[in-house]
């Protein structure tokens, strides 16, 4: 069975993009793992949920469309390269990132984890924008 690797950062909160997601994973016969990286001072900020609710939120959203799914909690210095080694070592065969509405001068000082694994993965990456709403 293939696996799709879902990103999920503390500012993604279950939304349309989840449900499209779930739909493509269950029309593929995907299991998903939502893995969120916890780097820093987690939820510091006003828009930001703590990422053991966000992973618990998208799961019980993807659960309700019948697809299977695995959460995982990690905490790293270096965000992009925790992703893409989870995403190898739990066989992906698809990562899935949802991009932030982040600003230049904030990716300048924390860096660009999309970038960063865009450059270095070895699967399939597919890039979702912060507004995007439609049907995979």
């Amino acid at each position: 069975m293939s696996k799709i690797a879902l990103a999920v950062s503390d500012r993604w909160t279950p939304d349309a993009r989840v449900d499209s997601i779930g739909d493509f994973a269950a029309r593929l016969g995907c299991s998903i793992i939502a893995v969120h990286v916890a780097y820093g001072t987690e939820g510091s900020g006003a828009d930001t949920i703590p990422g053991e609710r966000v992973l618990e939120l998208i799961a019980t959203q993807l659960r309700a469309r019948q697809v299977k799914v695995e959460t995982l909690m990690l905490f790293s210095d270096d965000l992009g390269e925790a992703i893409l080694k989870t995403a190898e070592e739990h066989r992906a065969t698809m990562l899935v990132l949802g991009l932030s509405s982040k600003g230049m001068l904030t990716r300048l000082i924390e860096g660009n984890v999309a970038q960063q694994i865009i450059r270095g993965a070895k699967m399939p990456v597919l890039l979702l924008p912060p507004d995007w709403s439609t049907p995979i």
